[in-house]
């Protein structure tokens, strides 16, 4: 048994999540806790509680500080990133979509969406970048062939940007179990979503009007969630969010003397605005001072491919409920790490190993049955002597 019990602990090694990638994406000094590298003149890094940040040269990719980078958090609305940068190249924003039943289910802030009322594709994104509408996030995913092929592409455009902590499992970022993304991560999304002129639009819009807003079909003036946008200096913007679990989270995006930076944060109790102002404040006064501590990858060779959606788009063509949205959790509990974890070659070995083991076990209770009964049969017909 002393034998069962080494194979079982060597198959359990096989479980631990040591790392989160083998290698590690960005650089070997992305690990755990505070990373940077002090220069003169450069001051200390702002004193936080949030879980994860990293600050990062949208330029030139270089990482100038950053803390538990890579550790899995639920993203909240920044998560909208990768929606918004997975559907613009798919969704023709001229195009019209009708509300569904759907649309008006989901959890948290809505922007008004209302089933059987036509919006386009332009201003739902206004919704999703300004006002953080829920219902806009599952309306574009309707518009895009529904919530299981609007998951597709979030993943494949997770994958080509190297961005291997995300796992997205909805449009909005509502908490999902499972859904999880890291503060370098949101940096990749960030960095690419910048080369896209029609993201830069929605998120530098400081206000815009949405039309048919709820039963009532009101027009709506949405004022962006980002407050950099309207009190720091050189903000070009990109997305706030908050759940339950993911409690505060930031990307942002600032250009001063000629630099631009990115800013991610994650799992912040309070005070969004106040670190995000003094992490931007941070890298303008490091940047070209302190020696990177690693890079944000360069996304895979290929584009995503743009694939017709008139059909989905087409009033006529709406009367297929669009998938029910699920039900968001409002308890406080940490992210689903297990079914994430990267065992790699490991699990080649787990599966032998556990064979073996229960090979070994049955072979035992076997021998173990087989005295028994001859040690019964014996006591009750003894042999003669």
């Amino acid at each position: 048994m002393s034998r069962i019990r080494l194979l079982l602990s060597i198959a359990l090694i096989g479980l631990l999540p040591a790392t989160a990638h083998a290698e590690i994406v960005g650089g070997p000094l992305l690990t755990q806790g505070i990373i940077v590298k002090s220069a003169a003149g450069v001051p200390a890094l702002p004193s936080t509680t949030a879980e994860s940040y990293l600050i990062a040269d949208a330029q030139t990719g270089e990482v100038l500080a950053a803390k538990n980078p890579h550790q899995q958090l639920p993203p909240a609305s920044t998560l909208k990133t990768l929606t918004a940068l997975s559907l613009l190249p798919r969704l023709d924003k001229s195009s019209t979509y009708v509300g569904q039943a759907s649309d008006g289910k989901v959890d948290g802030q809505r922007a008004g969406v209302y089933p059987g009322r036509a919006y386009t594709v332009d201003s739902l994104f206004y919704a999703l970048f300004l006002y953080s509408g829920n219902d806009a996030a599952n309306a574009l995913a309707n518009s895009a062939g529904g919530l299981a092929q609007t998951l597709k592409y979030m993943r494949a455009e997770a994958t080509r940007l190297q961005a291997l902590d995300t796992v997205p499992k909805s449009p909005h970022g509502l908490d999902r179990p499972g859904q999880v993304s890291s503060a370098y991560d949101l940096a990749l999304i960030a960095r690419a979503a910048l080369k896209r002129d029609d993201f830069r639009k929605y998120m530098g819009t400081k206000t815009y009007t949405f039309a048919g807003s709820g039963k009532a079909n009101k027009s709506v003036e949405f004022i962006n969630q980002n407050k950099l946008l309207f009190n720091y200096s050189g903000t070009i913007g990109m997305k706030t969010g908050y759940t339950t679990q993911g409690r505060n989270t930031y990307v942002g995006v600032a250009t001063r003397n000629g630099h631009t930076l990115i800013v991610t944060l994650m799992h912040l109790p309070y005070g969004r605005d106040a670190l995000a102002t003094s992490l931007f404040n941070w890298g303008f006064k490091a940047i070209g001072k302190v020696e990177p501590v690693g890079n944000l990858v360069e996304p895979q060779s290929g584009s995503p491919r743009v694939e017709a959606t008139a059909a989905y788009n087409d009033p006529k063509n709406v009367s297929t409920p669009a998938p029910t949205a699920l039900k968001a959790s409002t308890e406080k509990k940490s992210p689903e790490v297990f079914p994430t974890l990267p065992l790699g070659p490991l699990k080649w070995l787990l599966i032998p190993v556990l064979l073996v083991i229960g090979l070994r076990a049955r072979v035992r209770y076997l021998m173990w049955r087989k005295a028994r009964r001859r040690g019964l049969y014996q006591r009750t017909n003894p042999i003669a002597s």
